[in-house]
């Protein structure tokens, strides 16, 4: 168990496929649920205590290593599937039929493959700082930061209040005690797409997306921005979508400002109960009905 992914108490779960899952949990008096995935539960950890107050959480650790069983044609695994067949299964285990979704930027992964595998079980998905891209990648800064100026480098691009978040985030990197294969989180971390067979599949399904979805990003992300094109194709796109776009916040707004991230997820999620999102097919008027409302103008 990778007790050491969590801050404070952590659980463990062997799914009937043998994986073993640690996870946290709180909120344990609310009725309501809902399911979110992360590689760690430090930072993290007041965005799922916020959340607690009105939904009953689960936080589920997202692994890059152990038994897998979602592959690649080559036999390489997929992680952006694995990640969400590992929360399907854990879900399964847990009898939780319906719930929301919560993910921020790699943790929202396992909420598009809920997407496309298993829509039925969400109730609205709140997908934070991604999106599955269509179009490419625009640039690759992100990366590129942690490769020239270290973790520590990267860390200082993604905050807007860097004298307190860095010290957290670099005390979470150094209680994993291991070092992160950046290899493989770069492959599939922000990569959602990778859950489609085809990038003409991805776009079919935000075209025709069932569960109510709330996108919200942050200008200054530079992950925002390395996919900005891609990421502005989903907002004007994407059925049944919500968007907030936040001017001067960074990649690491959970550290910034949680309460804020809180305040828009229980806002998209409050509204999507309200069903503002589903509404009718757009009505397309035919040259003949254009003719007609000149004709019957023009009388008057």
């Amino acid at each position: 168990m990778e007790v050491n992914k969590i801050q404070s108490e952590a659980k463990s779960l062997v799914l009937n496929n043998g994986i073993e899952l640690t996870y946290c949990e709180r909120g344990e008096q609310n009725k309501d649920i809902l399911l979110t995935g992360a590689f760690y539960f430090h930072t993290a950890m007041p965005l799922v205590e916020l959340l607690a107050k009105r939904y009953h959480v689960y936080g589920v650790v997202m692994r890059l290593d152990g038994k897998t069983t979602e592959h690649n044609a080559d036999g390489t695994t997929n992680w952006s599937r694995q990640w969400g067949s590992d929360l399907y299964e854990f879900a399964r285990a847990k009898g939780l039929e319906r719930f929301r979704y919560f993910g921020k930027c790699h943790g929202t992964v396992p909420g598009w493959y809920f997407v496309k595998e298993h829509p039925e079980m969400l109730i609205s998905f709140a997908s934070f700082f991604l999106a599955p891209h269509v179009l490419g990648q625009d640039s690759n800064t992100w990366f590129e930061l942690a490769e020239k100026k270290g973790m520590a480098g990267m860390m200082m691009a993604a905050l807007r209040r860097p004298k307190s978040g860095l010290m957290k985030k670099m005390a979470e990197l150094a209680s994993l005690g291991e070092k992160i294969d950046l290899s493989q989180v770069e492959d599939y971390a922000a990569k959602p797409e990778k859950i489609w067979d085809s990038i003409d599949d991805v776009k079919q399904a935000l075209l025709t997306l069932n569960v109510p979805v709330g996108f919200l990003f942050a200008n200054e992300d530079p992950v925002f921005n390395d996919y900005k094109t891609s990421n502005l194709w989903a907002i004007f796109n994407a059925r049944r979508a919500r968007t907030v776009v936040l001017n001067g916040e960074k990649h690491l707004m959970e550290l910034d400002s949680p309460e804020r991230v809180v305040a828009e997820c229980l806002k998209f999620f409050d509204e999507a109960d309200h069903d503002y999102y589903a509404g009718d097919e757009a009505e397309q008027l035919t040259p003949e009905d254009l003719q007609r409302m000149a004709a019957a103008a023009q009388k008057k």
